[in-house]
């Protein structure tokens, strides 16, 4: 039988109890938001239609987040059986979003701005710091949780066998997951070799080009998204166990910001079109779009179905219980001392009468026929 992990159920819900805690987080500041902005300004904020407010929180990015912490924490309590990834997935992405807001909201000033838009002596850009200061050590903690709850399979007590990807769909998904991973290594190499003059702290901390509180830097995001496509797309390709749920759970993450990123360009007008500057960096840059746009499609569909590691297996039997049937082999065992049902009463033997008790007739003499 081949040998697998699994994530433990106690583990389980404790992950799923801190994807509920994430899940609070980002649905709170999306209702500031929305009180702010009010649905129609959020909404033309994502989609291109303005710019962003002042101190605005979320983006399209963060929507994706939203979803899949609340994904998360269903499957963990339902005890779906790719609630281990979901929940991986979920905690990486809100610890690059918390550390990524520690860092620029609590570098940003006045003199030394990180943002385009924000205001730091509201109490909405002191409320991102300090929740985001808590959420923090809780992503930190969750992961670690989520590592040390792994198990081997099969184990003592009866489980349920770990569900992996068909043989056919797990090639395609890790090719995908791949051309994914691929698109973002390429985009970062091209933007350290064309974007020479750019600083380091400009693309991957996002000194003075973040839009939202919550932004993530660009290289940020793509160093994130690529290492987790890559851990995806190995896992797939080798069918392990927890290739479904990670690709549900970067599906979720990328295909929100995918549409909304496809909406926006189109009402820009710089959909599928050559940058005059950069024009290598549009093709990368289309080419990115339309992996994670029609990628998360087929990562959904290919990764509905699984297939057990070990179709015919069952539960082991509880120990101390012979099943029906079962004749136990060996000498046989010694009779118990104290009292025993008796068994059935002894039978006659077969044959005619018993002889009467006695001594036999003493022998005849001579010779004839014997006396009567």
């Amino acid at each position: 039988m081949p040998r697998s992990t699994a994530l433990a159920k106690g583990a389980r819900i404790t992950g799923g109890l801190f994807c509920l805690l994430f899940f609070l987080f980002s649905a709170y500041w999306l209702a500031v938001d929305i009180g702010q902005f009010g649905i129609a300004g959020v909404w033309d904020s994502w989609t291109g239609a303005r710019a962003p407010g002042t101190n605005e929180v979320g983006n399209p990015v963060q929507l994706g987040v939203l979803l899949l912490q609340l994904t998360a924490f269903i499957a963990a309590f339902a005890g779906r059986r790719a609630a281990g990834g979901l929940l991986a997935v979920a905690t990486t992405l809100t610890f690059a979003t918390a550390l990524q807001a520690l860092v620029s909201v609590g570098n940003h000033t006045a003199d030394d701005r990180w943002f385009l838009h924000a205001d730091t002596g509201t109490s909405t850009f002191k409320g991102v710091f300090l929740s985001s200061l808590a959420l923090f050590p809780l992503s930190v903690v969750a992961g670690i949780v989520l590592l040390a709850g792994m198990r081997s399979w099969p184990r003592t007590t009866p489980s349920q066998p770990p569900v992996r990807p068909a043989a056919a769909a797990g090639v395609i998904g890790g090719l995908v997951l791949g051309a994914m991973a691929l698109g973002y290594a390429v985009w970062q190499v091209y933007m350290l070799v064309q974007g020479g003059s750019t600083p380091f702290a400009v693309l991957y901390l996002g000194r003075g080009i973040l839009t939202s509180l919550l932004s993530l830097a660009p290289g940020w995001y793509a160093v994130v998204f690529f290492f987790l496509t890559a851990i995806a797309g190995l896992n797939s390709l080798t069918r392990g166990t927890a290739a479904r749920g990670l690709s549900f759970g970067l599906a979720i993450a990328l295909l929100p910001n995918a549409v909304l990123t496809v909406i926006a360009f189109a009402h820009q007008g710089i959909l599928f079109k050559l940058d005059d500057t950069l024009p290598g960096l549009s093709v990368i840059r289309d080419a990115q779009l339309l992996l994670d746009l029609l990628g998360s499609l087929a990562l959904c569909a290919l990764m509905a179905r699984g297939v057990p590691v070990a179709p015919g297996w069952q539960p082991p039997a509880p120990m101390g219980f012979a099943a029906p049937g079962y004749v136990p082999q060996g000498p046989a065992a010694m009779p118990q001392a104290g009292w025993q049902q008796p068994g059935p009463p002894p039978m006659p033997p077969v044959g005619g009468p018993p002889m009467p008790p006695g001594n036999p007739p003493p022998p005849q003499g001579g010779y004839g026929p014997p006396a009567y």
